[in-house]
């Protein structure tokens, strides 16, 4: 027994409908091409200075080109660039103070910059006031912050200078003369400007905290550190990661400051992979191997970012 249906009869269309769709058509064309027009300027702008000179050093990155070697042509050497990466003694260790940099600043600044939120929630008359006041190092300009460290860590009239050596803690060469202290003045400067970013985070996280949850903790008996501890802290721990990441995507690029403070001296102490990249390509001009460097850090870097907008989208923030 087979069961057959039927269709029902498909209706011609009329005139109107037809003139109706036609006229929709060319709508959603015109507004189309309307939006397009109007964002032209800005994608030829960033095809201009982001897509040109990424494209621009991926191919250079296979290839081996100086300016002031006649030997490098700019011919095409295949993966020989990557290759040299890898068993660069130099590039492995910018790349540990890199990584020894990030750690620290970020770790330091994740510590510092909770308790200050957490001390700020808990100030009422006087939070606007402090909150103000906070956000000045992050205003500041890195060559202002580098060329403030600079001039205070001077070993002749720097006043941080004079207060460390009131308690006996630099000699007379000053902080930057050794390779421990130039780095400790990178981290203390990385704190000092960006903590307050990781404070103000955990403060509109903390903001936004559920109340009903903190009402019936504290009617259980909670203390404060309890409180804070077990019930706010994990409330606001989405924020918090969100702020590390963006933290630690920055600092892997710093140049300007370290660049300003220290030159990535004392020897090498502080060389980052931002201050090895410009040695590589601007002192020595080697611009091919330079080209590589960058698009191995770019690869890292968005790596990272990807990474940070998989968890927005994950938790449905809208970045």
């Amino acid at each position: 027994m087979s069961i057959t249906t039927e269709r029902p009869p498909v209706r011609p269309r009329s005139e109107g409908e037809g003139a109706r769709t036609a006229l929709g058509s060319r709508a959603r064309n015109r507004v189309f091409w309307t939006r397009f027009g109007m964002q032209a300027p800005s994608l030829i702008i960033l095809a201009i200075v982001l897509a040109f000179p990424l494209v621009y050093s991926v191919v250079l990155s296979f290839q081996s080109y100086s300016p002031v070697d006649a030997e490098a042509d700019g011919h095409f050497i295949g993966l020989d660039n990557y290759i040299r990466m890898l068993g660069d003694a130099q590039f492995g260790r910018a790349v540990l103070v890199t990584i020894a940099y990030v750690v620290l600043a970020v770790g330091i600044e994740t510590v510092f910059g909770t308790i200050l939120g957490v001390v700020l929630s808990r100030l009422i008359r006087s939070r606007r006031i402090v909150t103000s006041a906070l956000l000045l190092p992050m205003i500041a300009t890195p060559l202002v912050v580098g060329l403030m460290f600079s001039f205070g860590l001077n070993p002749q009239f720097g006043f941080m200078t004079d207060f460390l050596r009131a308690f006996g803690l630099v000699g007379d060469g000053g902080v930057l003369d050794s390779a421990g202290g130039a780095f400790a003045a990178l981290v203390v400067m990385d704190v000092w400007e960006w903590t307050p970013f990781i404070a103000l985070m955990v403060l509109a996280g903390l903001s936004a905290a559920p109340q009903a949850q903190i009402q019936a903790a504290e009617l259980d008996g909670c203390n404060t550190f309890q409180l804070y501890w077990h019930v706010m802290l994990p409330m606001v721990r989405p924020v918090l990661i969100v702020a590390i990441l963006f933290r630690a995507t920055e600092a892997i690029r710093q140049f300007d400051q370290v660049y300003i403070l220290t030159g990535g001296g004392p020897g090498s102490a502080t060389t980052v992979n931002d201050i090895f990249q410009y040695r590589v390509s601007f002192a020595a001009f080697d611009m091919s191997y330079g080209a590589a460097l960058g698009v191995a850090t770019f690869a890292v870097v968005a790596t990272l970012s990807a990474i940070l907008f998989r968890y927005l989208n994950r938790k449905g923030v809208d970045a």
